[in-house]
């Protein structure tokens, strides 16, 4: 079924261009420099800087008030990176064409998902695969997906259906983003803890799907707009965001109880599978008192019988969102949230994003002045284990397309616990933006 799509598209757009006689269009691009500093070393043969090049041209086609094709690629260069799985990335991202009437729409090609309603942390927003090249600034790809849209009234149906999922990307063997001191892996009975050399040689086997977590993966949304409140239910069938992860080691046992200690030799094979999951959502949006409440909350189940993951895990989020004036010229919206997960079992991994948000606040503020300047702030409080991330952002519009930015990263905690495994990767950025 995967070769179905791709075929649709090849056939109806020749189609509609050859019938066109009034359309519209318009190309842009977007593209950003990015130099990045990590002060403190975490590896042996891991980045102390990277290089970015990122270019995303967007193109819009429009046909009557029926068909409309987009584009809309990412390619992303760091010619520097010791990783050789990340120096180049490309997806496709969004390209696709669409057929709407006034109440309906059928969307063939590749697409992004946005759905739920919280910041940051979004448990429903599951439907793309990830690329994890940065786990805290995780990039979606696009699915190659059919997507029928119907509007009554107040009431919207979306069902997605991807005959092919891609499964996620990790980050590369020589990323600072995989562990490089402690390595607590998800296990059946959460007892093992890795010591890791300083002389540390990650590799990868090829990546292993648990059933046919790839093959025909689904998903549908309900939603209602209502005066006061949004409401929506979610559902949703396919691969996990994240793969399970299982290294493969050879030591010397330091320690038996209460948990298994190895100090790891430097060669570690990582095992990946991708698995399939089954999950159901709710979130509703409430305007109230000049103020936003957002609360989310689902349900997942893995469908594969393996001791290692959680059969089930519940995980919601609650929000609040705040706009203020600030004279004529400046704008702030502040954002507070709490996270709380509930698992069928307990789980110290330190490579679970997950698990980052089992007990977490988080508290951010975007303050916009004169449409010019930019200042974005954001906190993060794993109240399980103390551990903390930061992030402050500063930026300046020059010249209605030139954008400056400058943003800083902190993040501490204990190696052991799955925020403060990346505690010695602080770092510290500057961009240049340009759309032509």
């Amino acid at each position: 079924m995967s070769w179905l799509l791709p075929i649709l598209v090849i056939i109806i757009l020749p189609c509609s261009v050859f019938a066109a006689r009034k359309t519209e269009w318009s190309l842009h691009l977007d593209s950003k420099l990015e130099a990045t500093a990590y002060p403190e070393e975490y590896g042996e043969d891991t980045n102390s800087e990277l290089y970015d090049l990122e270019l995303i041209p967007v193109y819009r086609w429009k046909y009557l008030e029926s068909w409309r094709f987009f584009v809309r690629p990412v390619f992303v260069a760091t010619p520097n990176n010791n990783s050789e799985e990340e120096r180049y990335f490309f997806d496709p991202s969004e390209a696709y064409i669409r057929y709407q009437t006034e109440s309906a729409s059928l969307q063939a090609g590749y697409n992004l998902f946005t759905w739920g309603v919280t910041d940051g942390y979004n448990p429903v927003d599951i439907v793309n695969s990830k690329q994890y090249f940065d786990p805290l600034r995780s990039r979606k790809l696009g699915a190659l997906s059919l997507l029928y849209s119907q509007s009554i009234g107040s009431w919207e149906l979306e069902l997605v259906y991807i005959p092919q999922n891609r499964g996620s990307t990790l980050p590369g063997t020589e990323s600072r983003w995989l562990p490089r001191e402690i390595f607590v892996p998800q296990t059946a009975d959460n007892d093992l803890v890795l010591n890791l050399p300083d002389n540390l040689r990650y590799d990868y086997s090829s990546r292993r799907n648990l059933g046919n977590a790839l093959d025909n993966n689904y998903a549908f949304r309900l939603q209602r707009r209502g005066d006061f409140i949004d409401v929506a239910l979610t559902g949703f069938e396919g691969a996990a965001g994240f793969p399970f992860v299982e290294p493969v080691v050879t030591g010397t046992i330091v320690q038996v109880s209460p948990k298994t200690v190895i100090d790891v030799d430097p060669d570690v094979l990582l095992n990946t599978y991708n698995y399939r999951i089954r999950q159901g959502g709710l979130s509703f949006v409430m305007n109230q008192w000049n103020m936003l409440f957002k609360a989310v909350g689902s349900y997942t189940q893995s469908l594969e019988d393996n001791p290692a993951l959680q059969k089930w895990t519940n995980e919601n989020v609650l929000g609040l969102e705040k706009t203020f004036t600030l004279g004529e010229s400046g704008l702030l919206i502040g954002i507070l949230q709490y996270s709380f997960v509930n698992t069928e079992k307990k789980n110290d991994s330190n490579l679970s994003i997950t698990e980052i948000f089992r007990s977490a606040y988080m508290a951010g503020g975007r303050l916009t002045w004169k449409e010019v300047w930019g200042f974005n702030l954001l906190g993060l409080y794993d109240s399980i284990h103390g551990s903390t991330y930061q992030q402050y952002s500063l930026s300046r519009r020059f010249f209605d397309a030139w954008v400056v930015t400058a943003t800083a990263d902190l993040i501490q905690g204990s190696a052991e616990t799955p925020l403060g495994v990346y505690g010695k990767n602080d770092s510290y950025s500057l961009s240049l933006s340009r759309s032509f």
